[in-house]
């Protein structure tokens, strides 16, 4: 049954991407035989952009492939939910209900990918001390004044900075502090089967399969990567491409994460006393450090 909270949350989200996610949950719905009228006219109350990708999105979405697997197990769809804001049903973006031979009630979570692996993000505070912390935040506004410069040089005035996010070798570079200390540090973390359980959904409450859209169509994991808890202290973290760390384990990769800035190294300010004032522009330095983007290697 499709609730009304549901279906406000069709007409209002706008997070990047949640078009996959409203599509795959619209053709379980008619593969569930559930009534789609508001559901239809919730979509229809979206931006016309929108609605045009969910469209192109359903006919790359058959469902064959999860019935399929529903089926192998004995397993009858019954009733289908969109959980994209919820945290309670662990990283699943929609929840499939479904009974068994028995007749028993069995859920298990869909999590949609569709530009990337990530399966969680993670703030940079599980991975550094606060000493470490302190000391890489005094060291950001050395890195920003480069970064002015570097903009300026290659970009011209403050009103091209901003339109789309700017390569910067500077960012870089300051990441790259980021990283060196969180490897350095990695010994040095006792929580880590607290903190792997998290980042694997090993403590999800009910099963989850990966729905990793392609161009063309899509692929179903349901066996998500997994790790035993017991050996995390046996993971190795070394640097990976330009800005991500790389967990491996018995020269295995189980994942990667990549260490970011929320918003960019420099930030349009929205404070009531500015960080800096660049070319009459309030500015505000990003946040490195609040959120990280794990991908398990699905």
């Amino acid at each position: 049954m499709i609730d009304q909270q549901c279906l406000a949350e069709i007409t209002s989200n706008r997070n990047t991407g949640v078009e996959y996610e409203i599509a795959l949950f619209y053709n379980l719905c008619r593969a569930g035989k559930l009534d789609t009228t508001a559901l239809d006219a919730a979509i229809s109350s979206r931006p016309d952009k929108s609605r045009s990708k969910i469209k192109k999105i359903r006919n790359q979405t058959p469902t064959s492939k999860i019935l399929k697997e529903l089926a192998a197990r004995s397993l009858t769809l019954t009733d289908v939910s969109f959980e994209t804001q919820n945290d309670e049903v662990g990283p699943a973006d929609v929840v499939m209900t479904t009974r068994d031979a028995d007749g028993k009630e069995v859920k298990i979570g869909l999590s949609v990918k569709y530009a990337n692996t990530c399966s969680m993000n993670t703030t940079g505070r599980n991975f550094l001390s606060n000493n470490q912390i302190q000391d890489l935040s005094s060291k950001l506004p050395e890195y920003v004044k480069k970064y002015i410069a570097e903009m300026n040089k290659k970009y011209g005035g403050i009103a091209n900075w901003f339109h789309k996010r700017k390569k910067s070798e500077n960012t870089d570079a300051y990441i790259n502090l980021i990283r060196d200390a969180v490897i350095a540090n990695w010994a040095n973390i006792t929580n880590k089967q607290d903190l792997f359980s998290a980042l694997f959904h090993a403590d999800s409450p009910i099963e989850f399969w990966v729905v990793k859209y392609k161009k063309k169509g899509y692929s179903l994991n349901v066996k998500p990567a997994s790790i035993d808890i017991k050996r995390v202290t046996d993971i190795k973290l070394e640097k990976y491409l330009k800005s991500n760390l790389s967990f491996t384990l018995d020269g295995v990769r189980l994942g990667k994460m990549q260490v970011k800035f929320n918003n960019g190294i420099l930030e349009v300010s929205g404070k009531r006393e500015p960080d800096i004032i660049e070319q009459g522009k309030e500015l505000s330095y990003g946040s490195p450090f609040n959120s990280w983007n794990f991908s398990v290697e699905v």
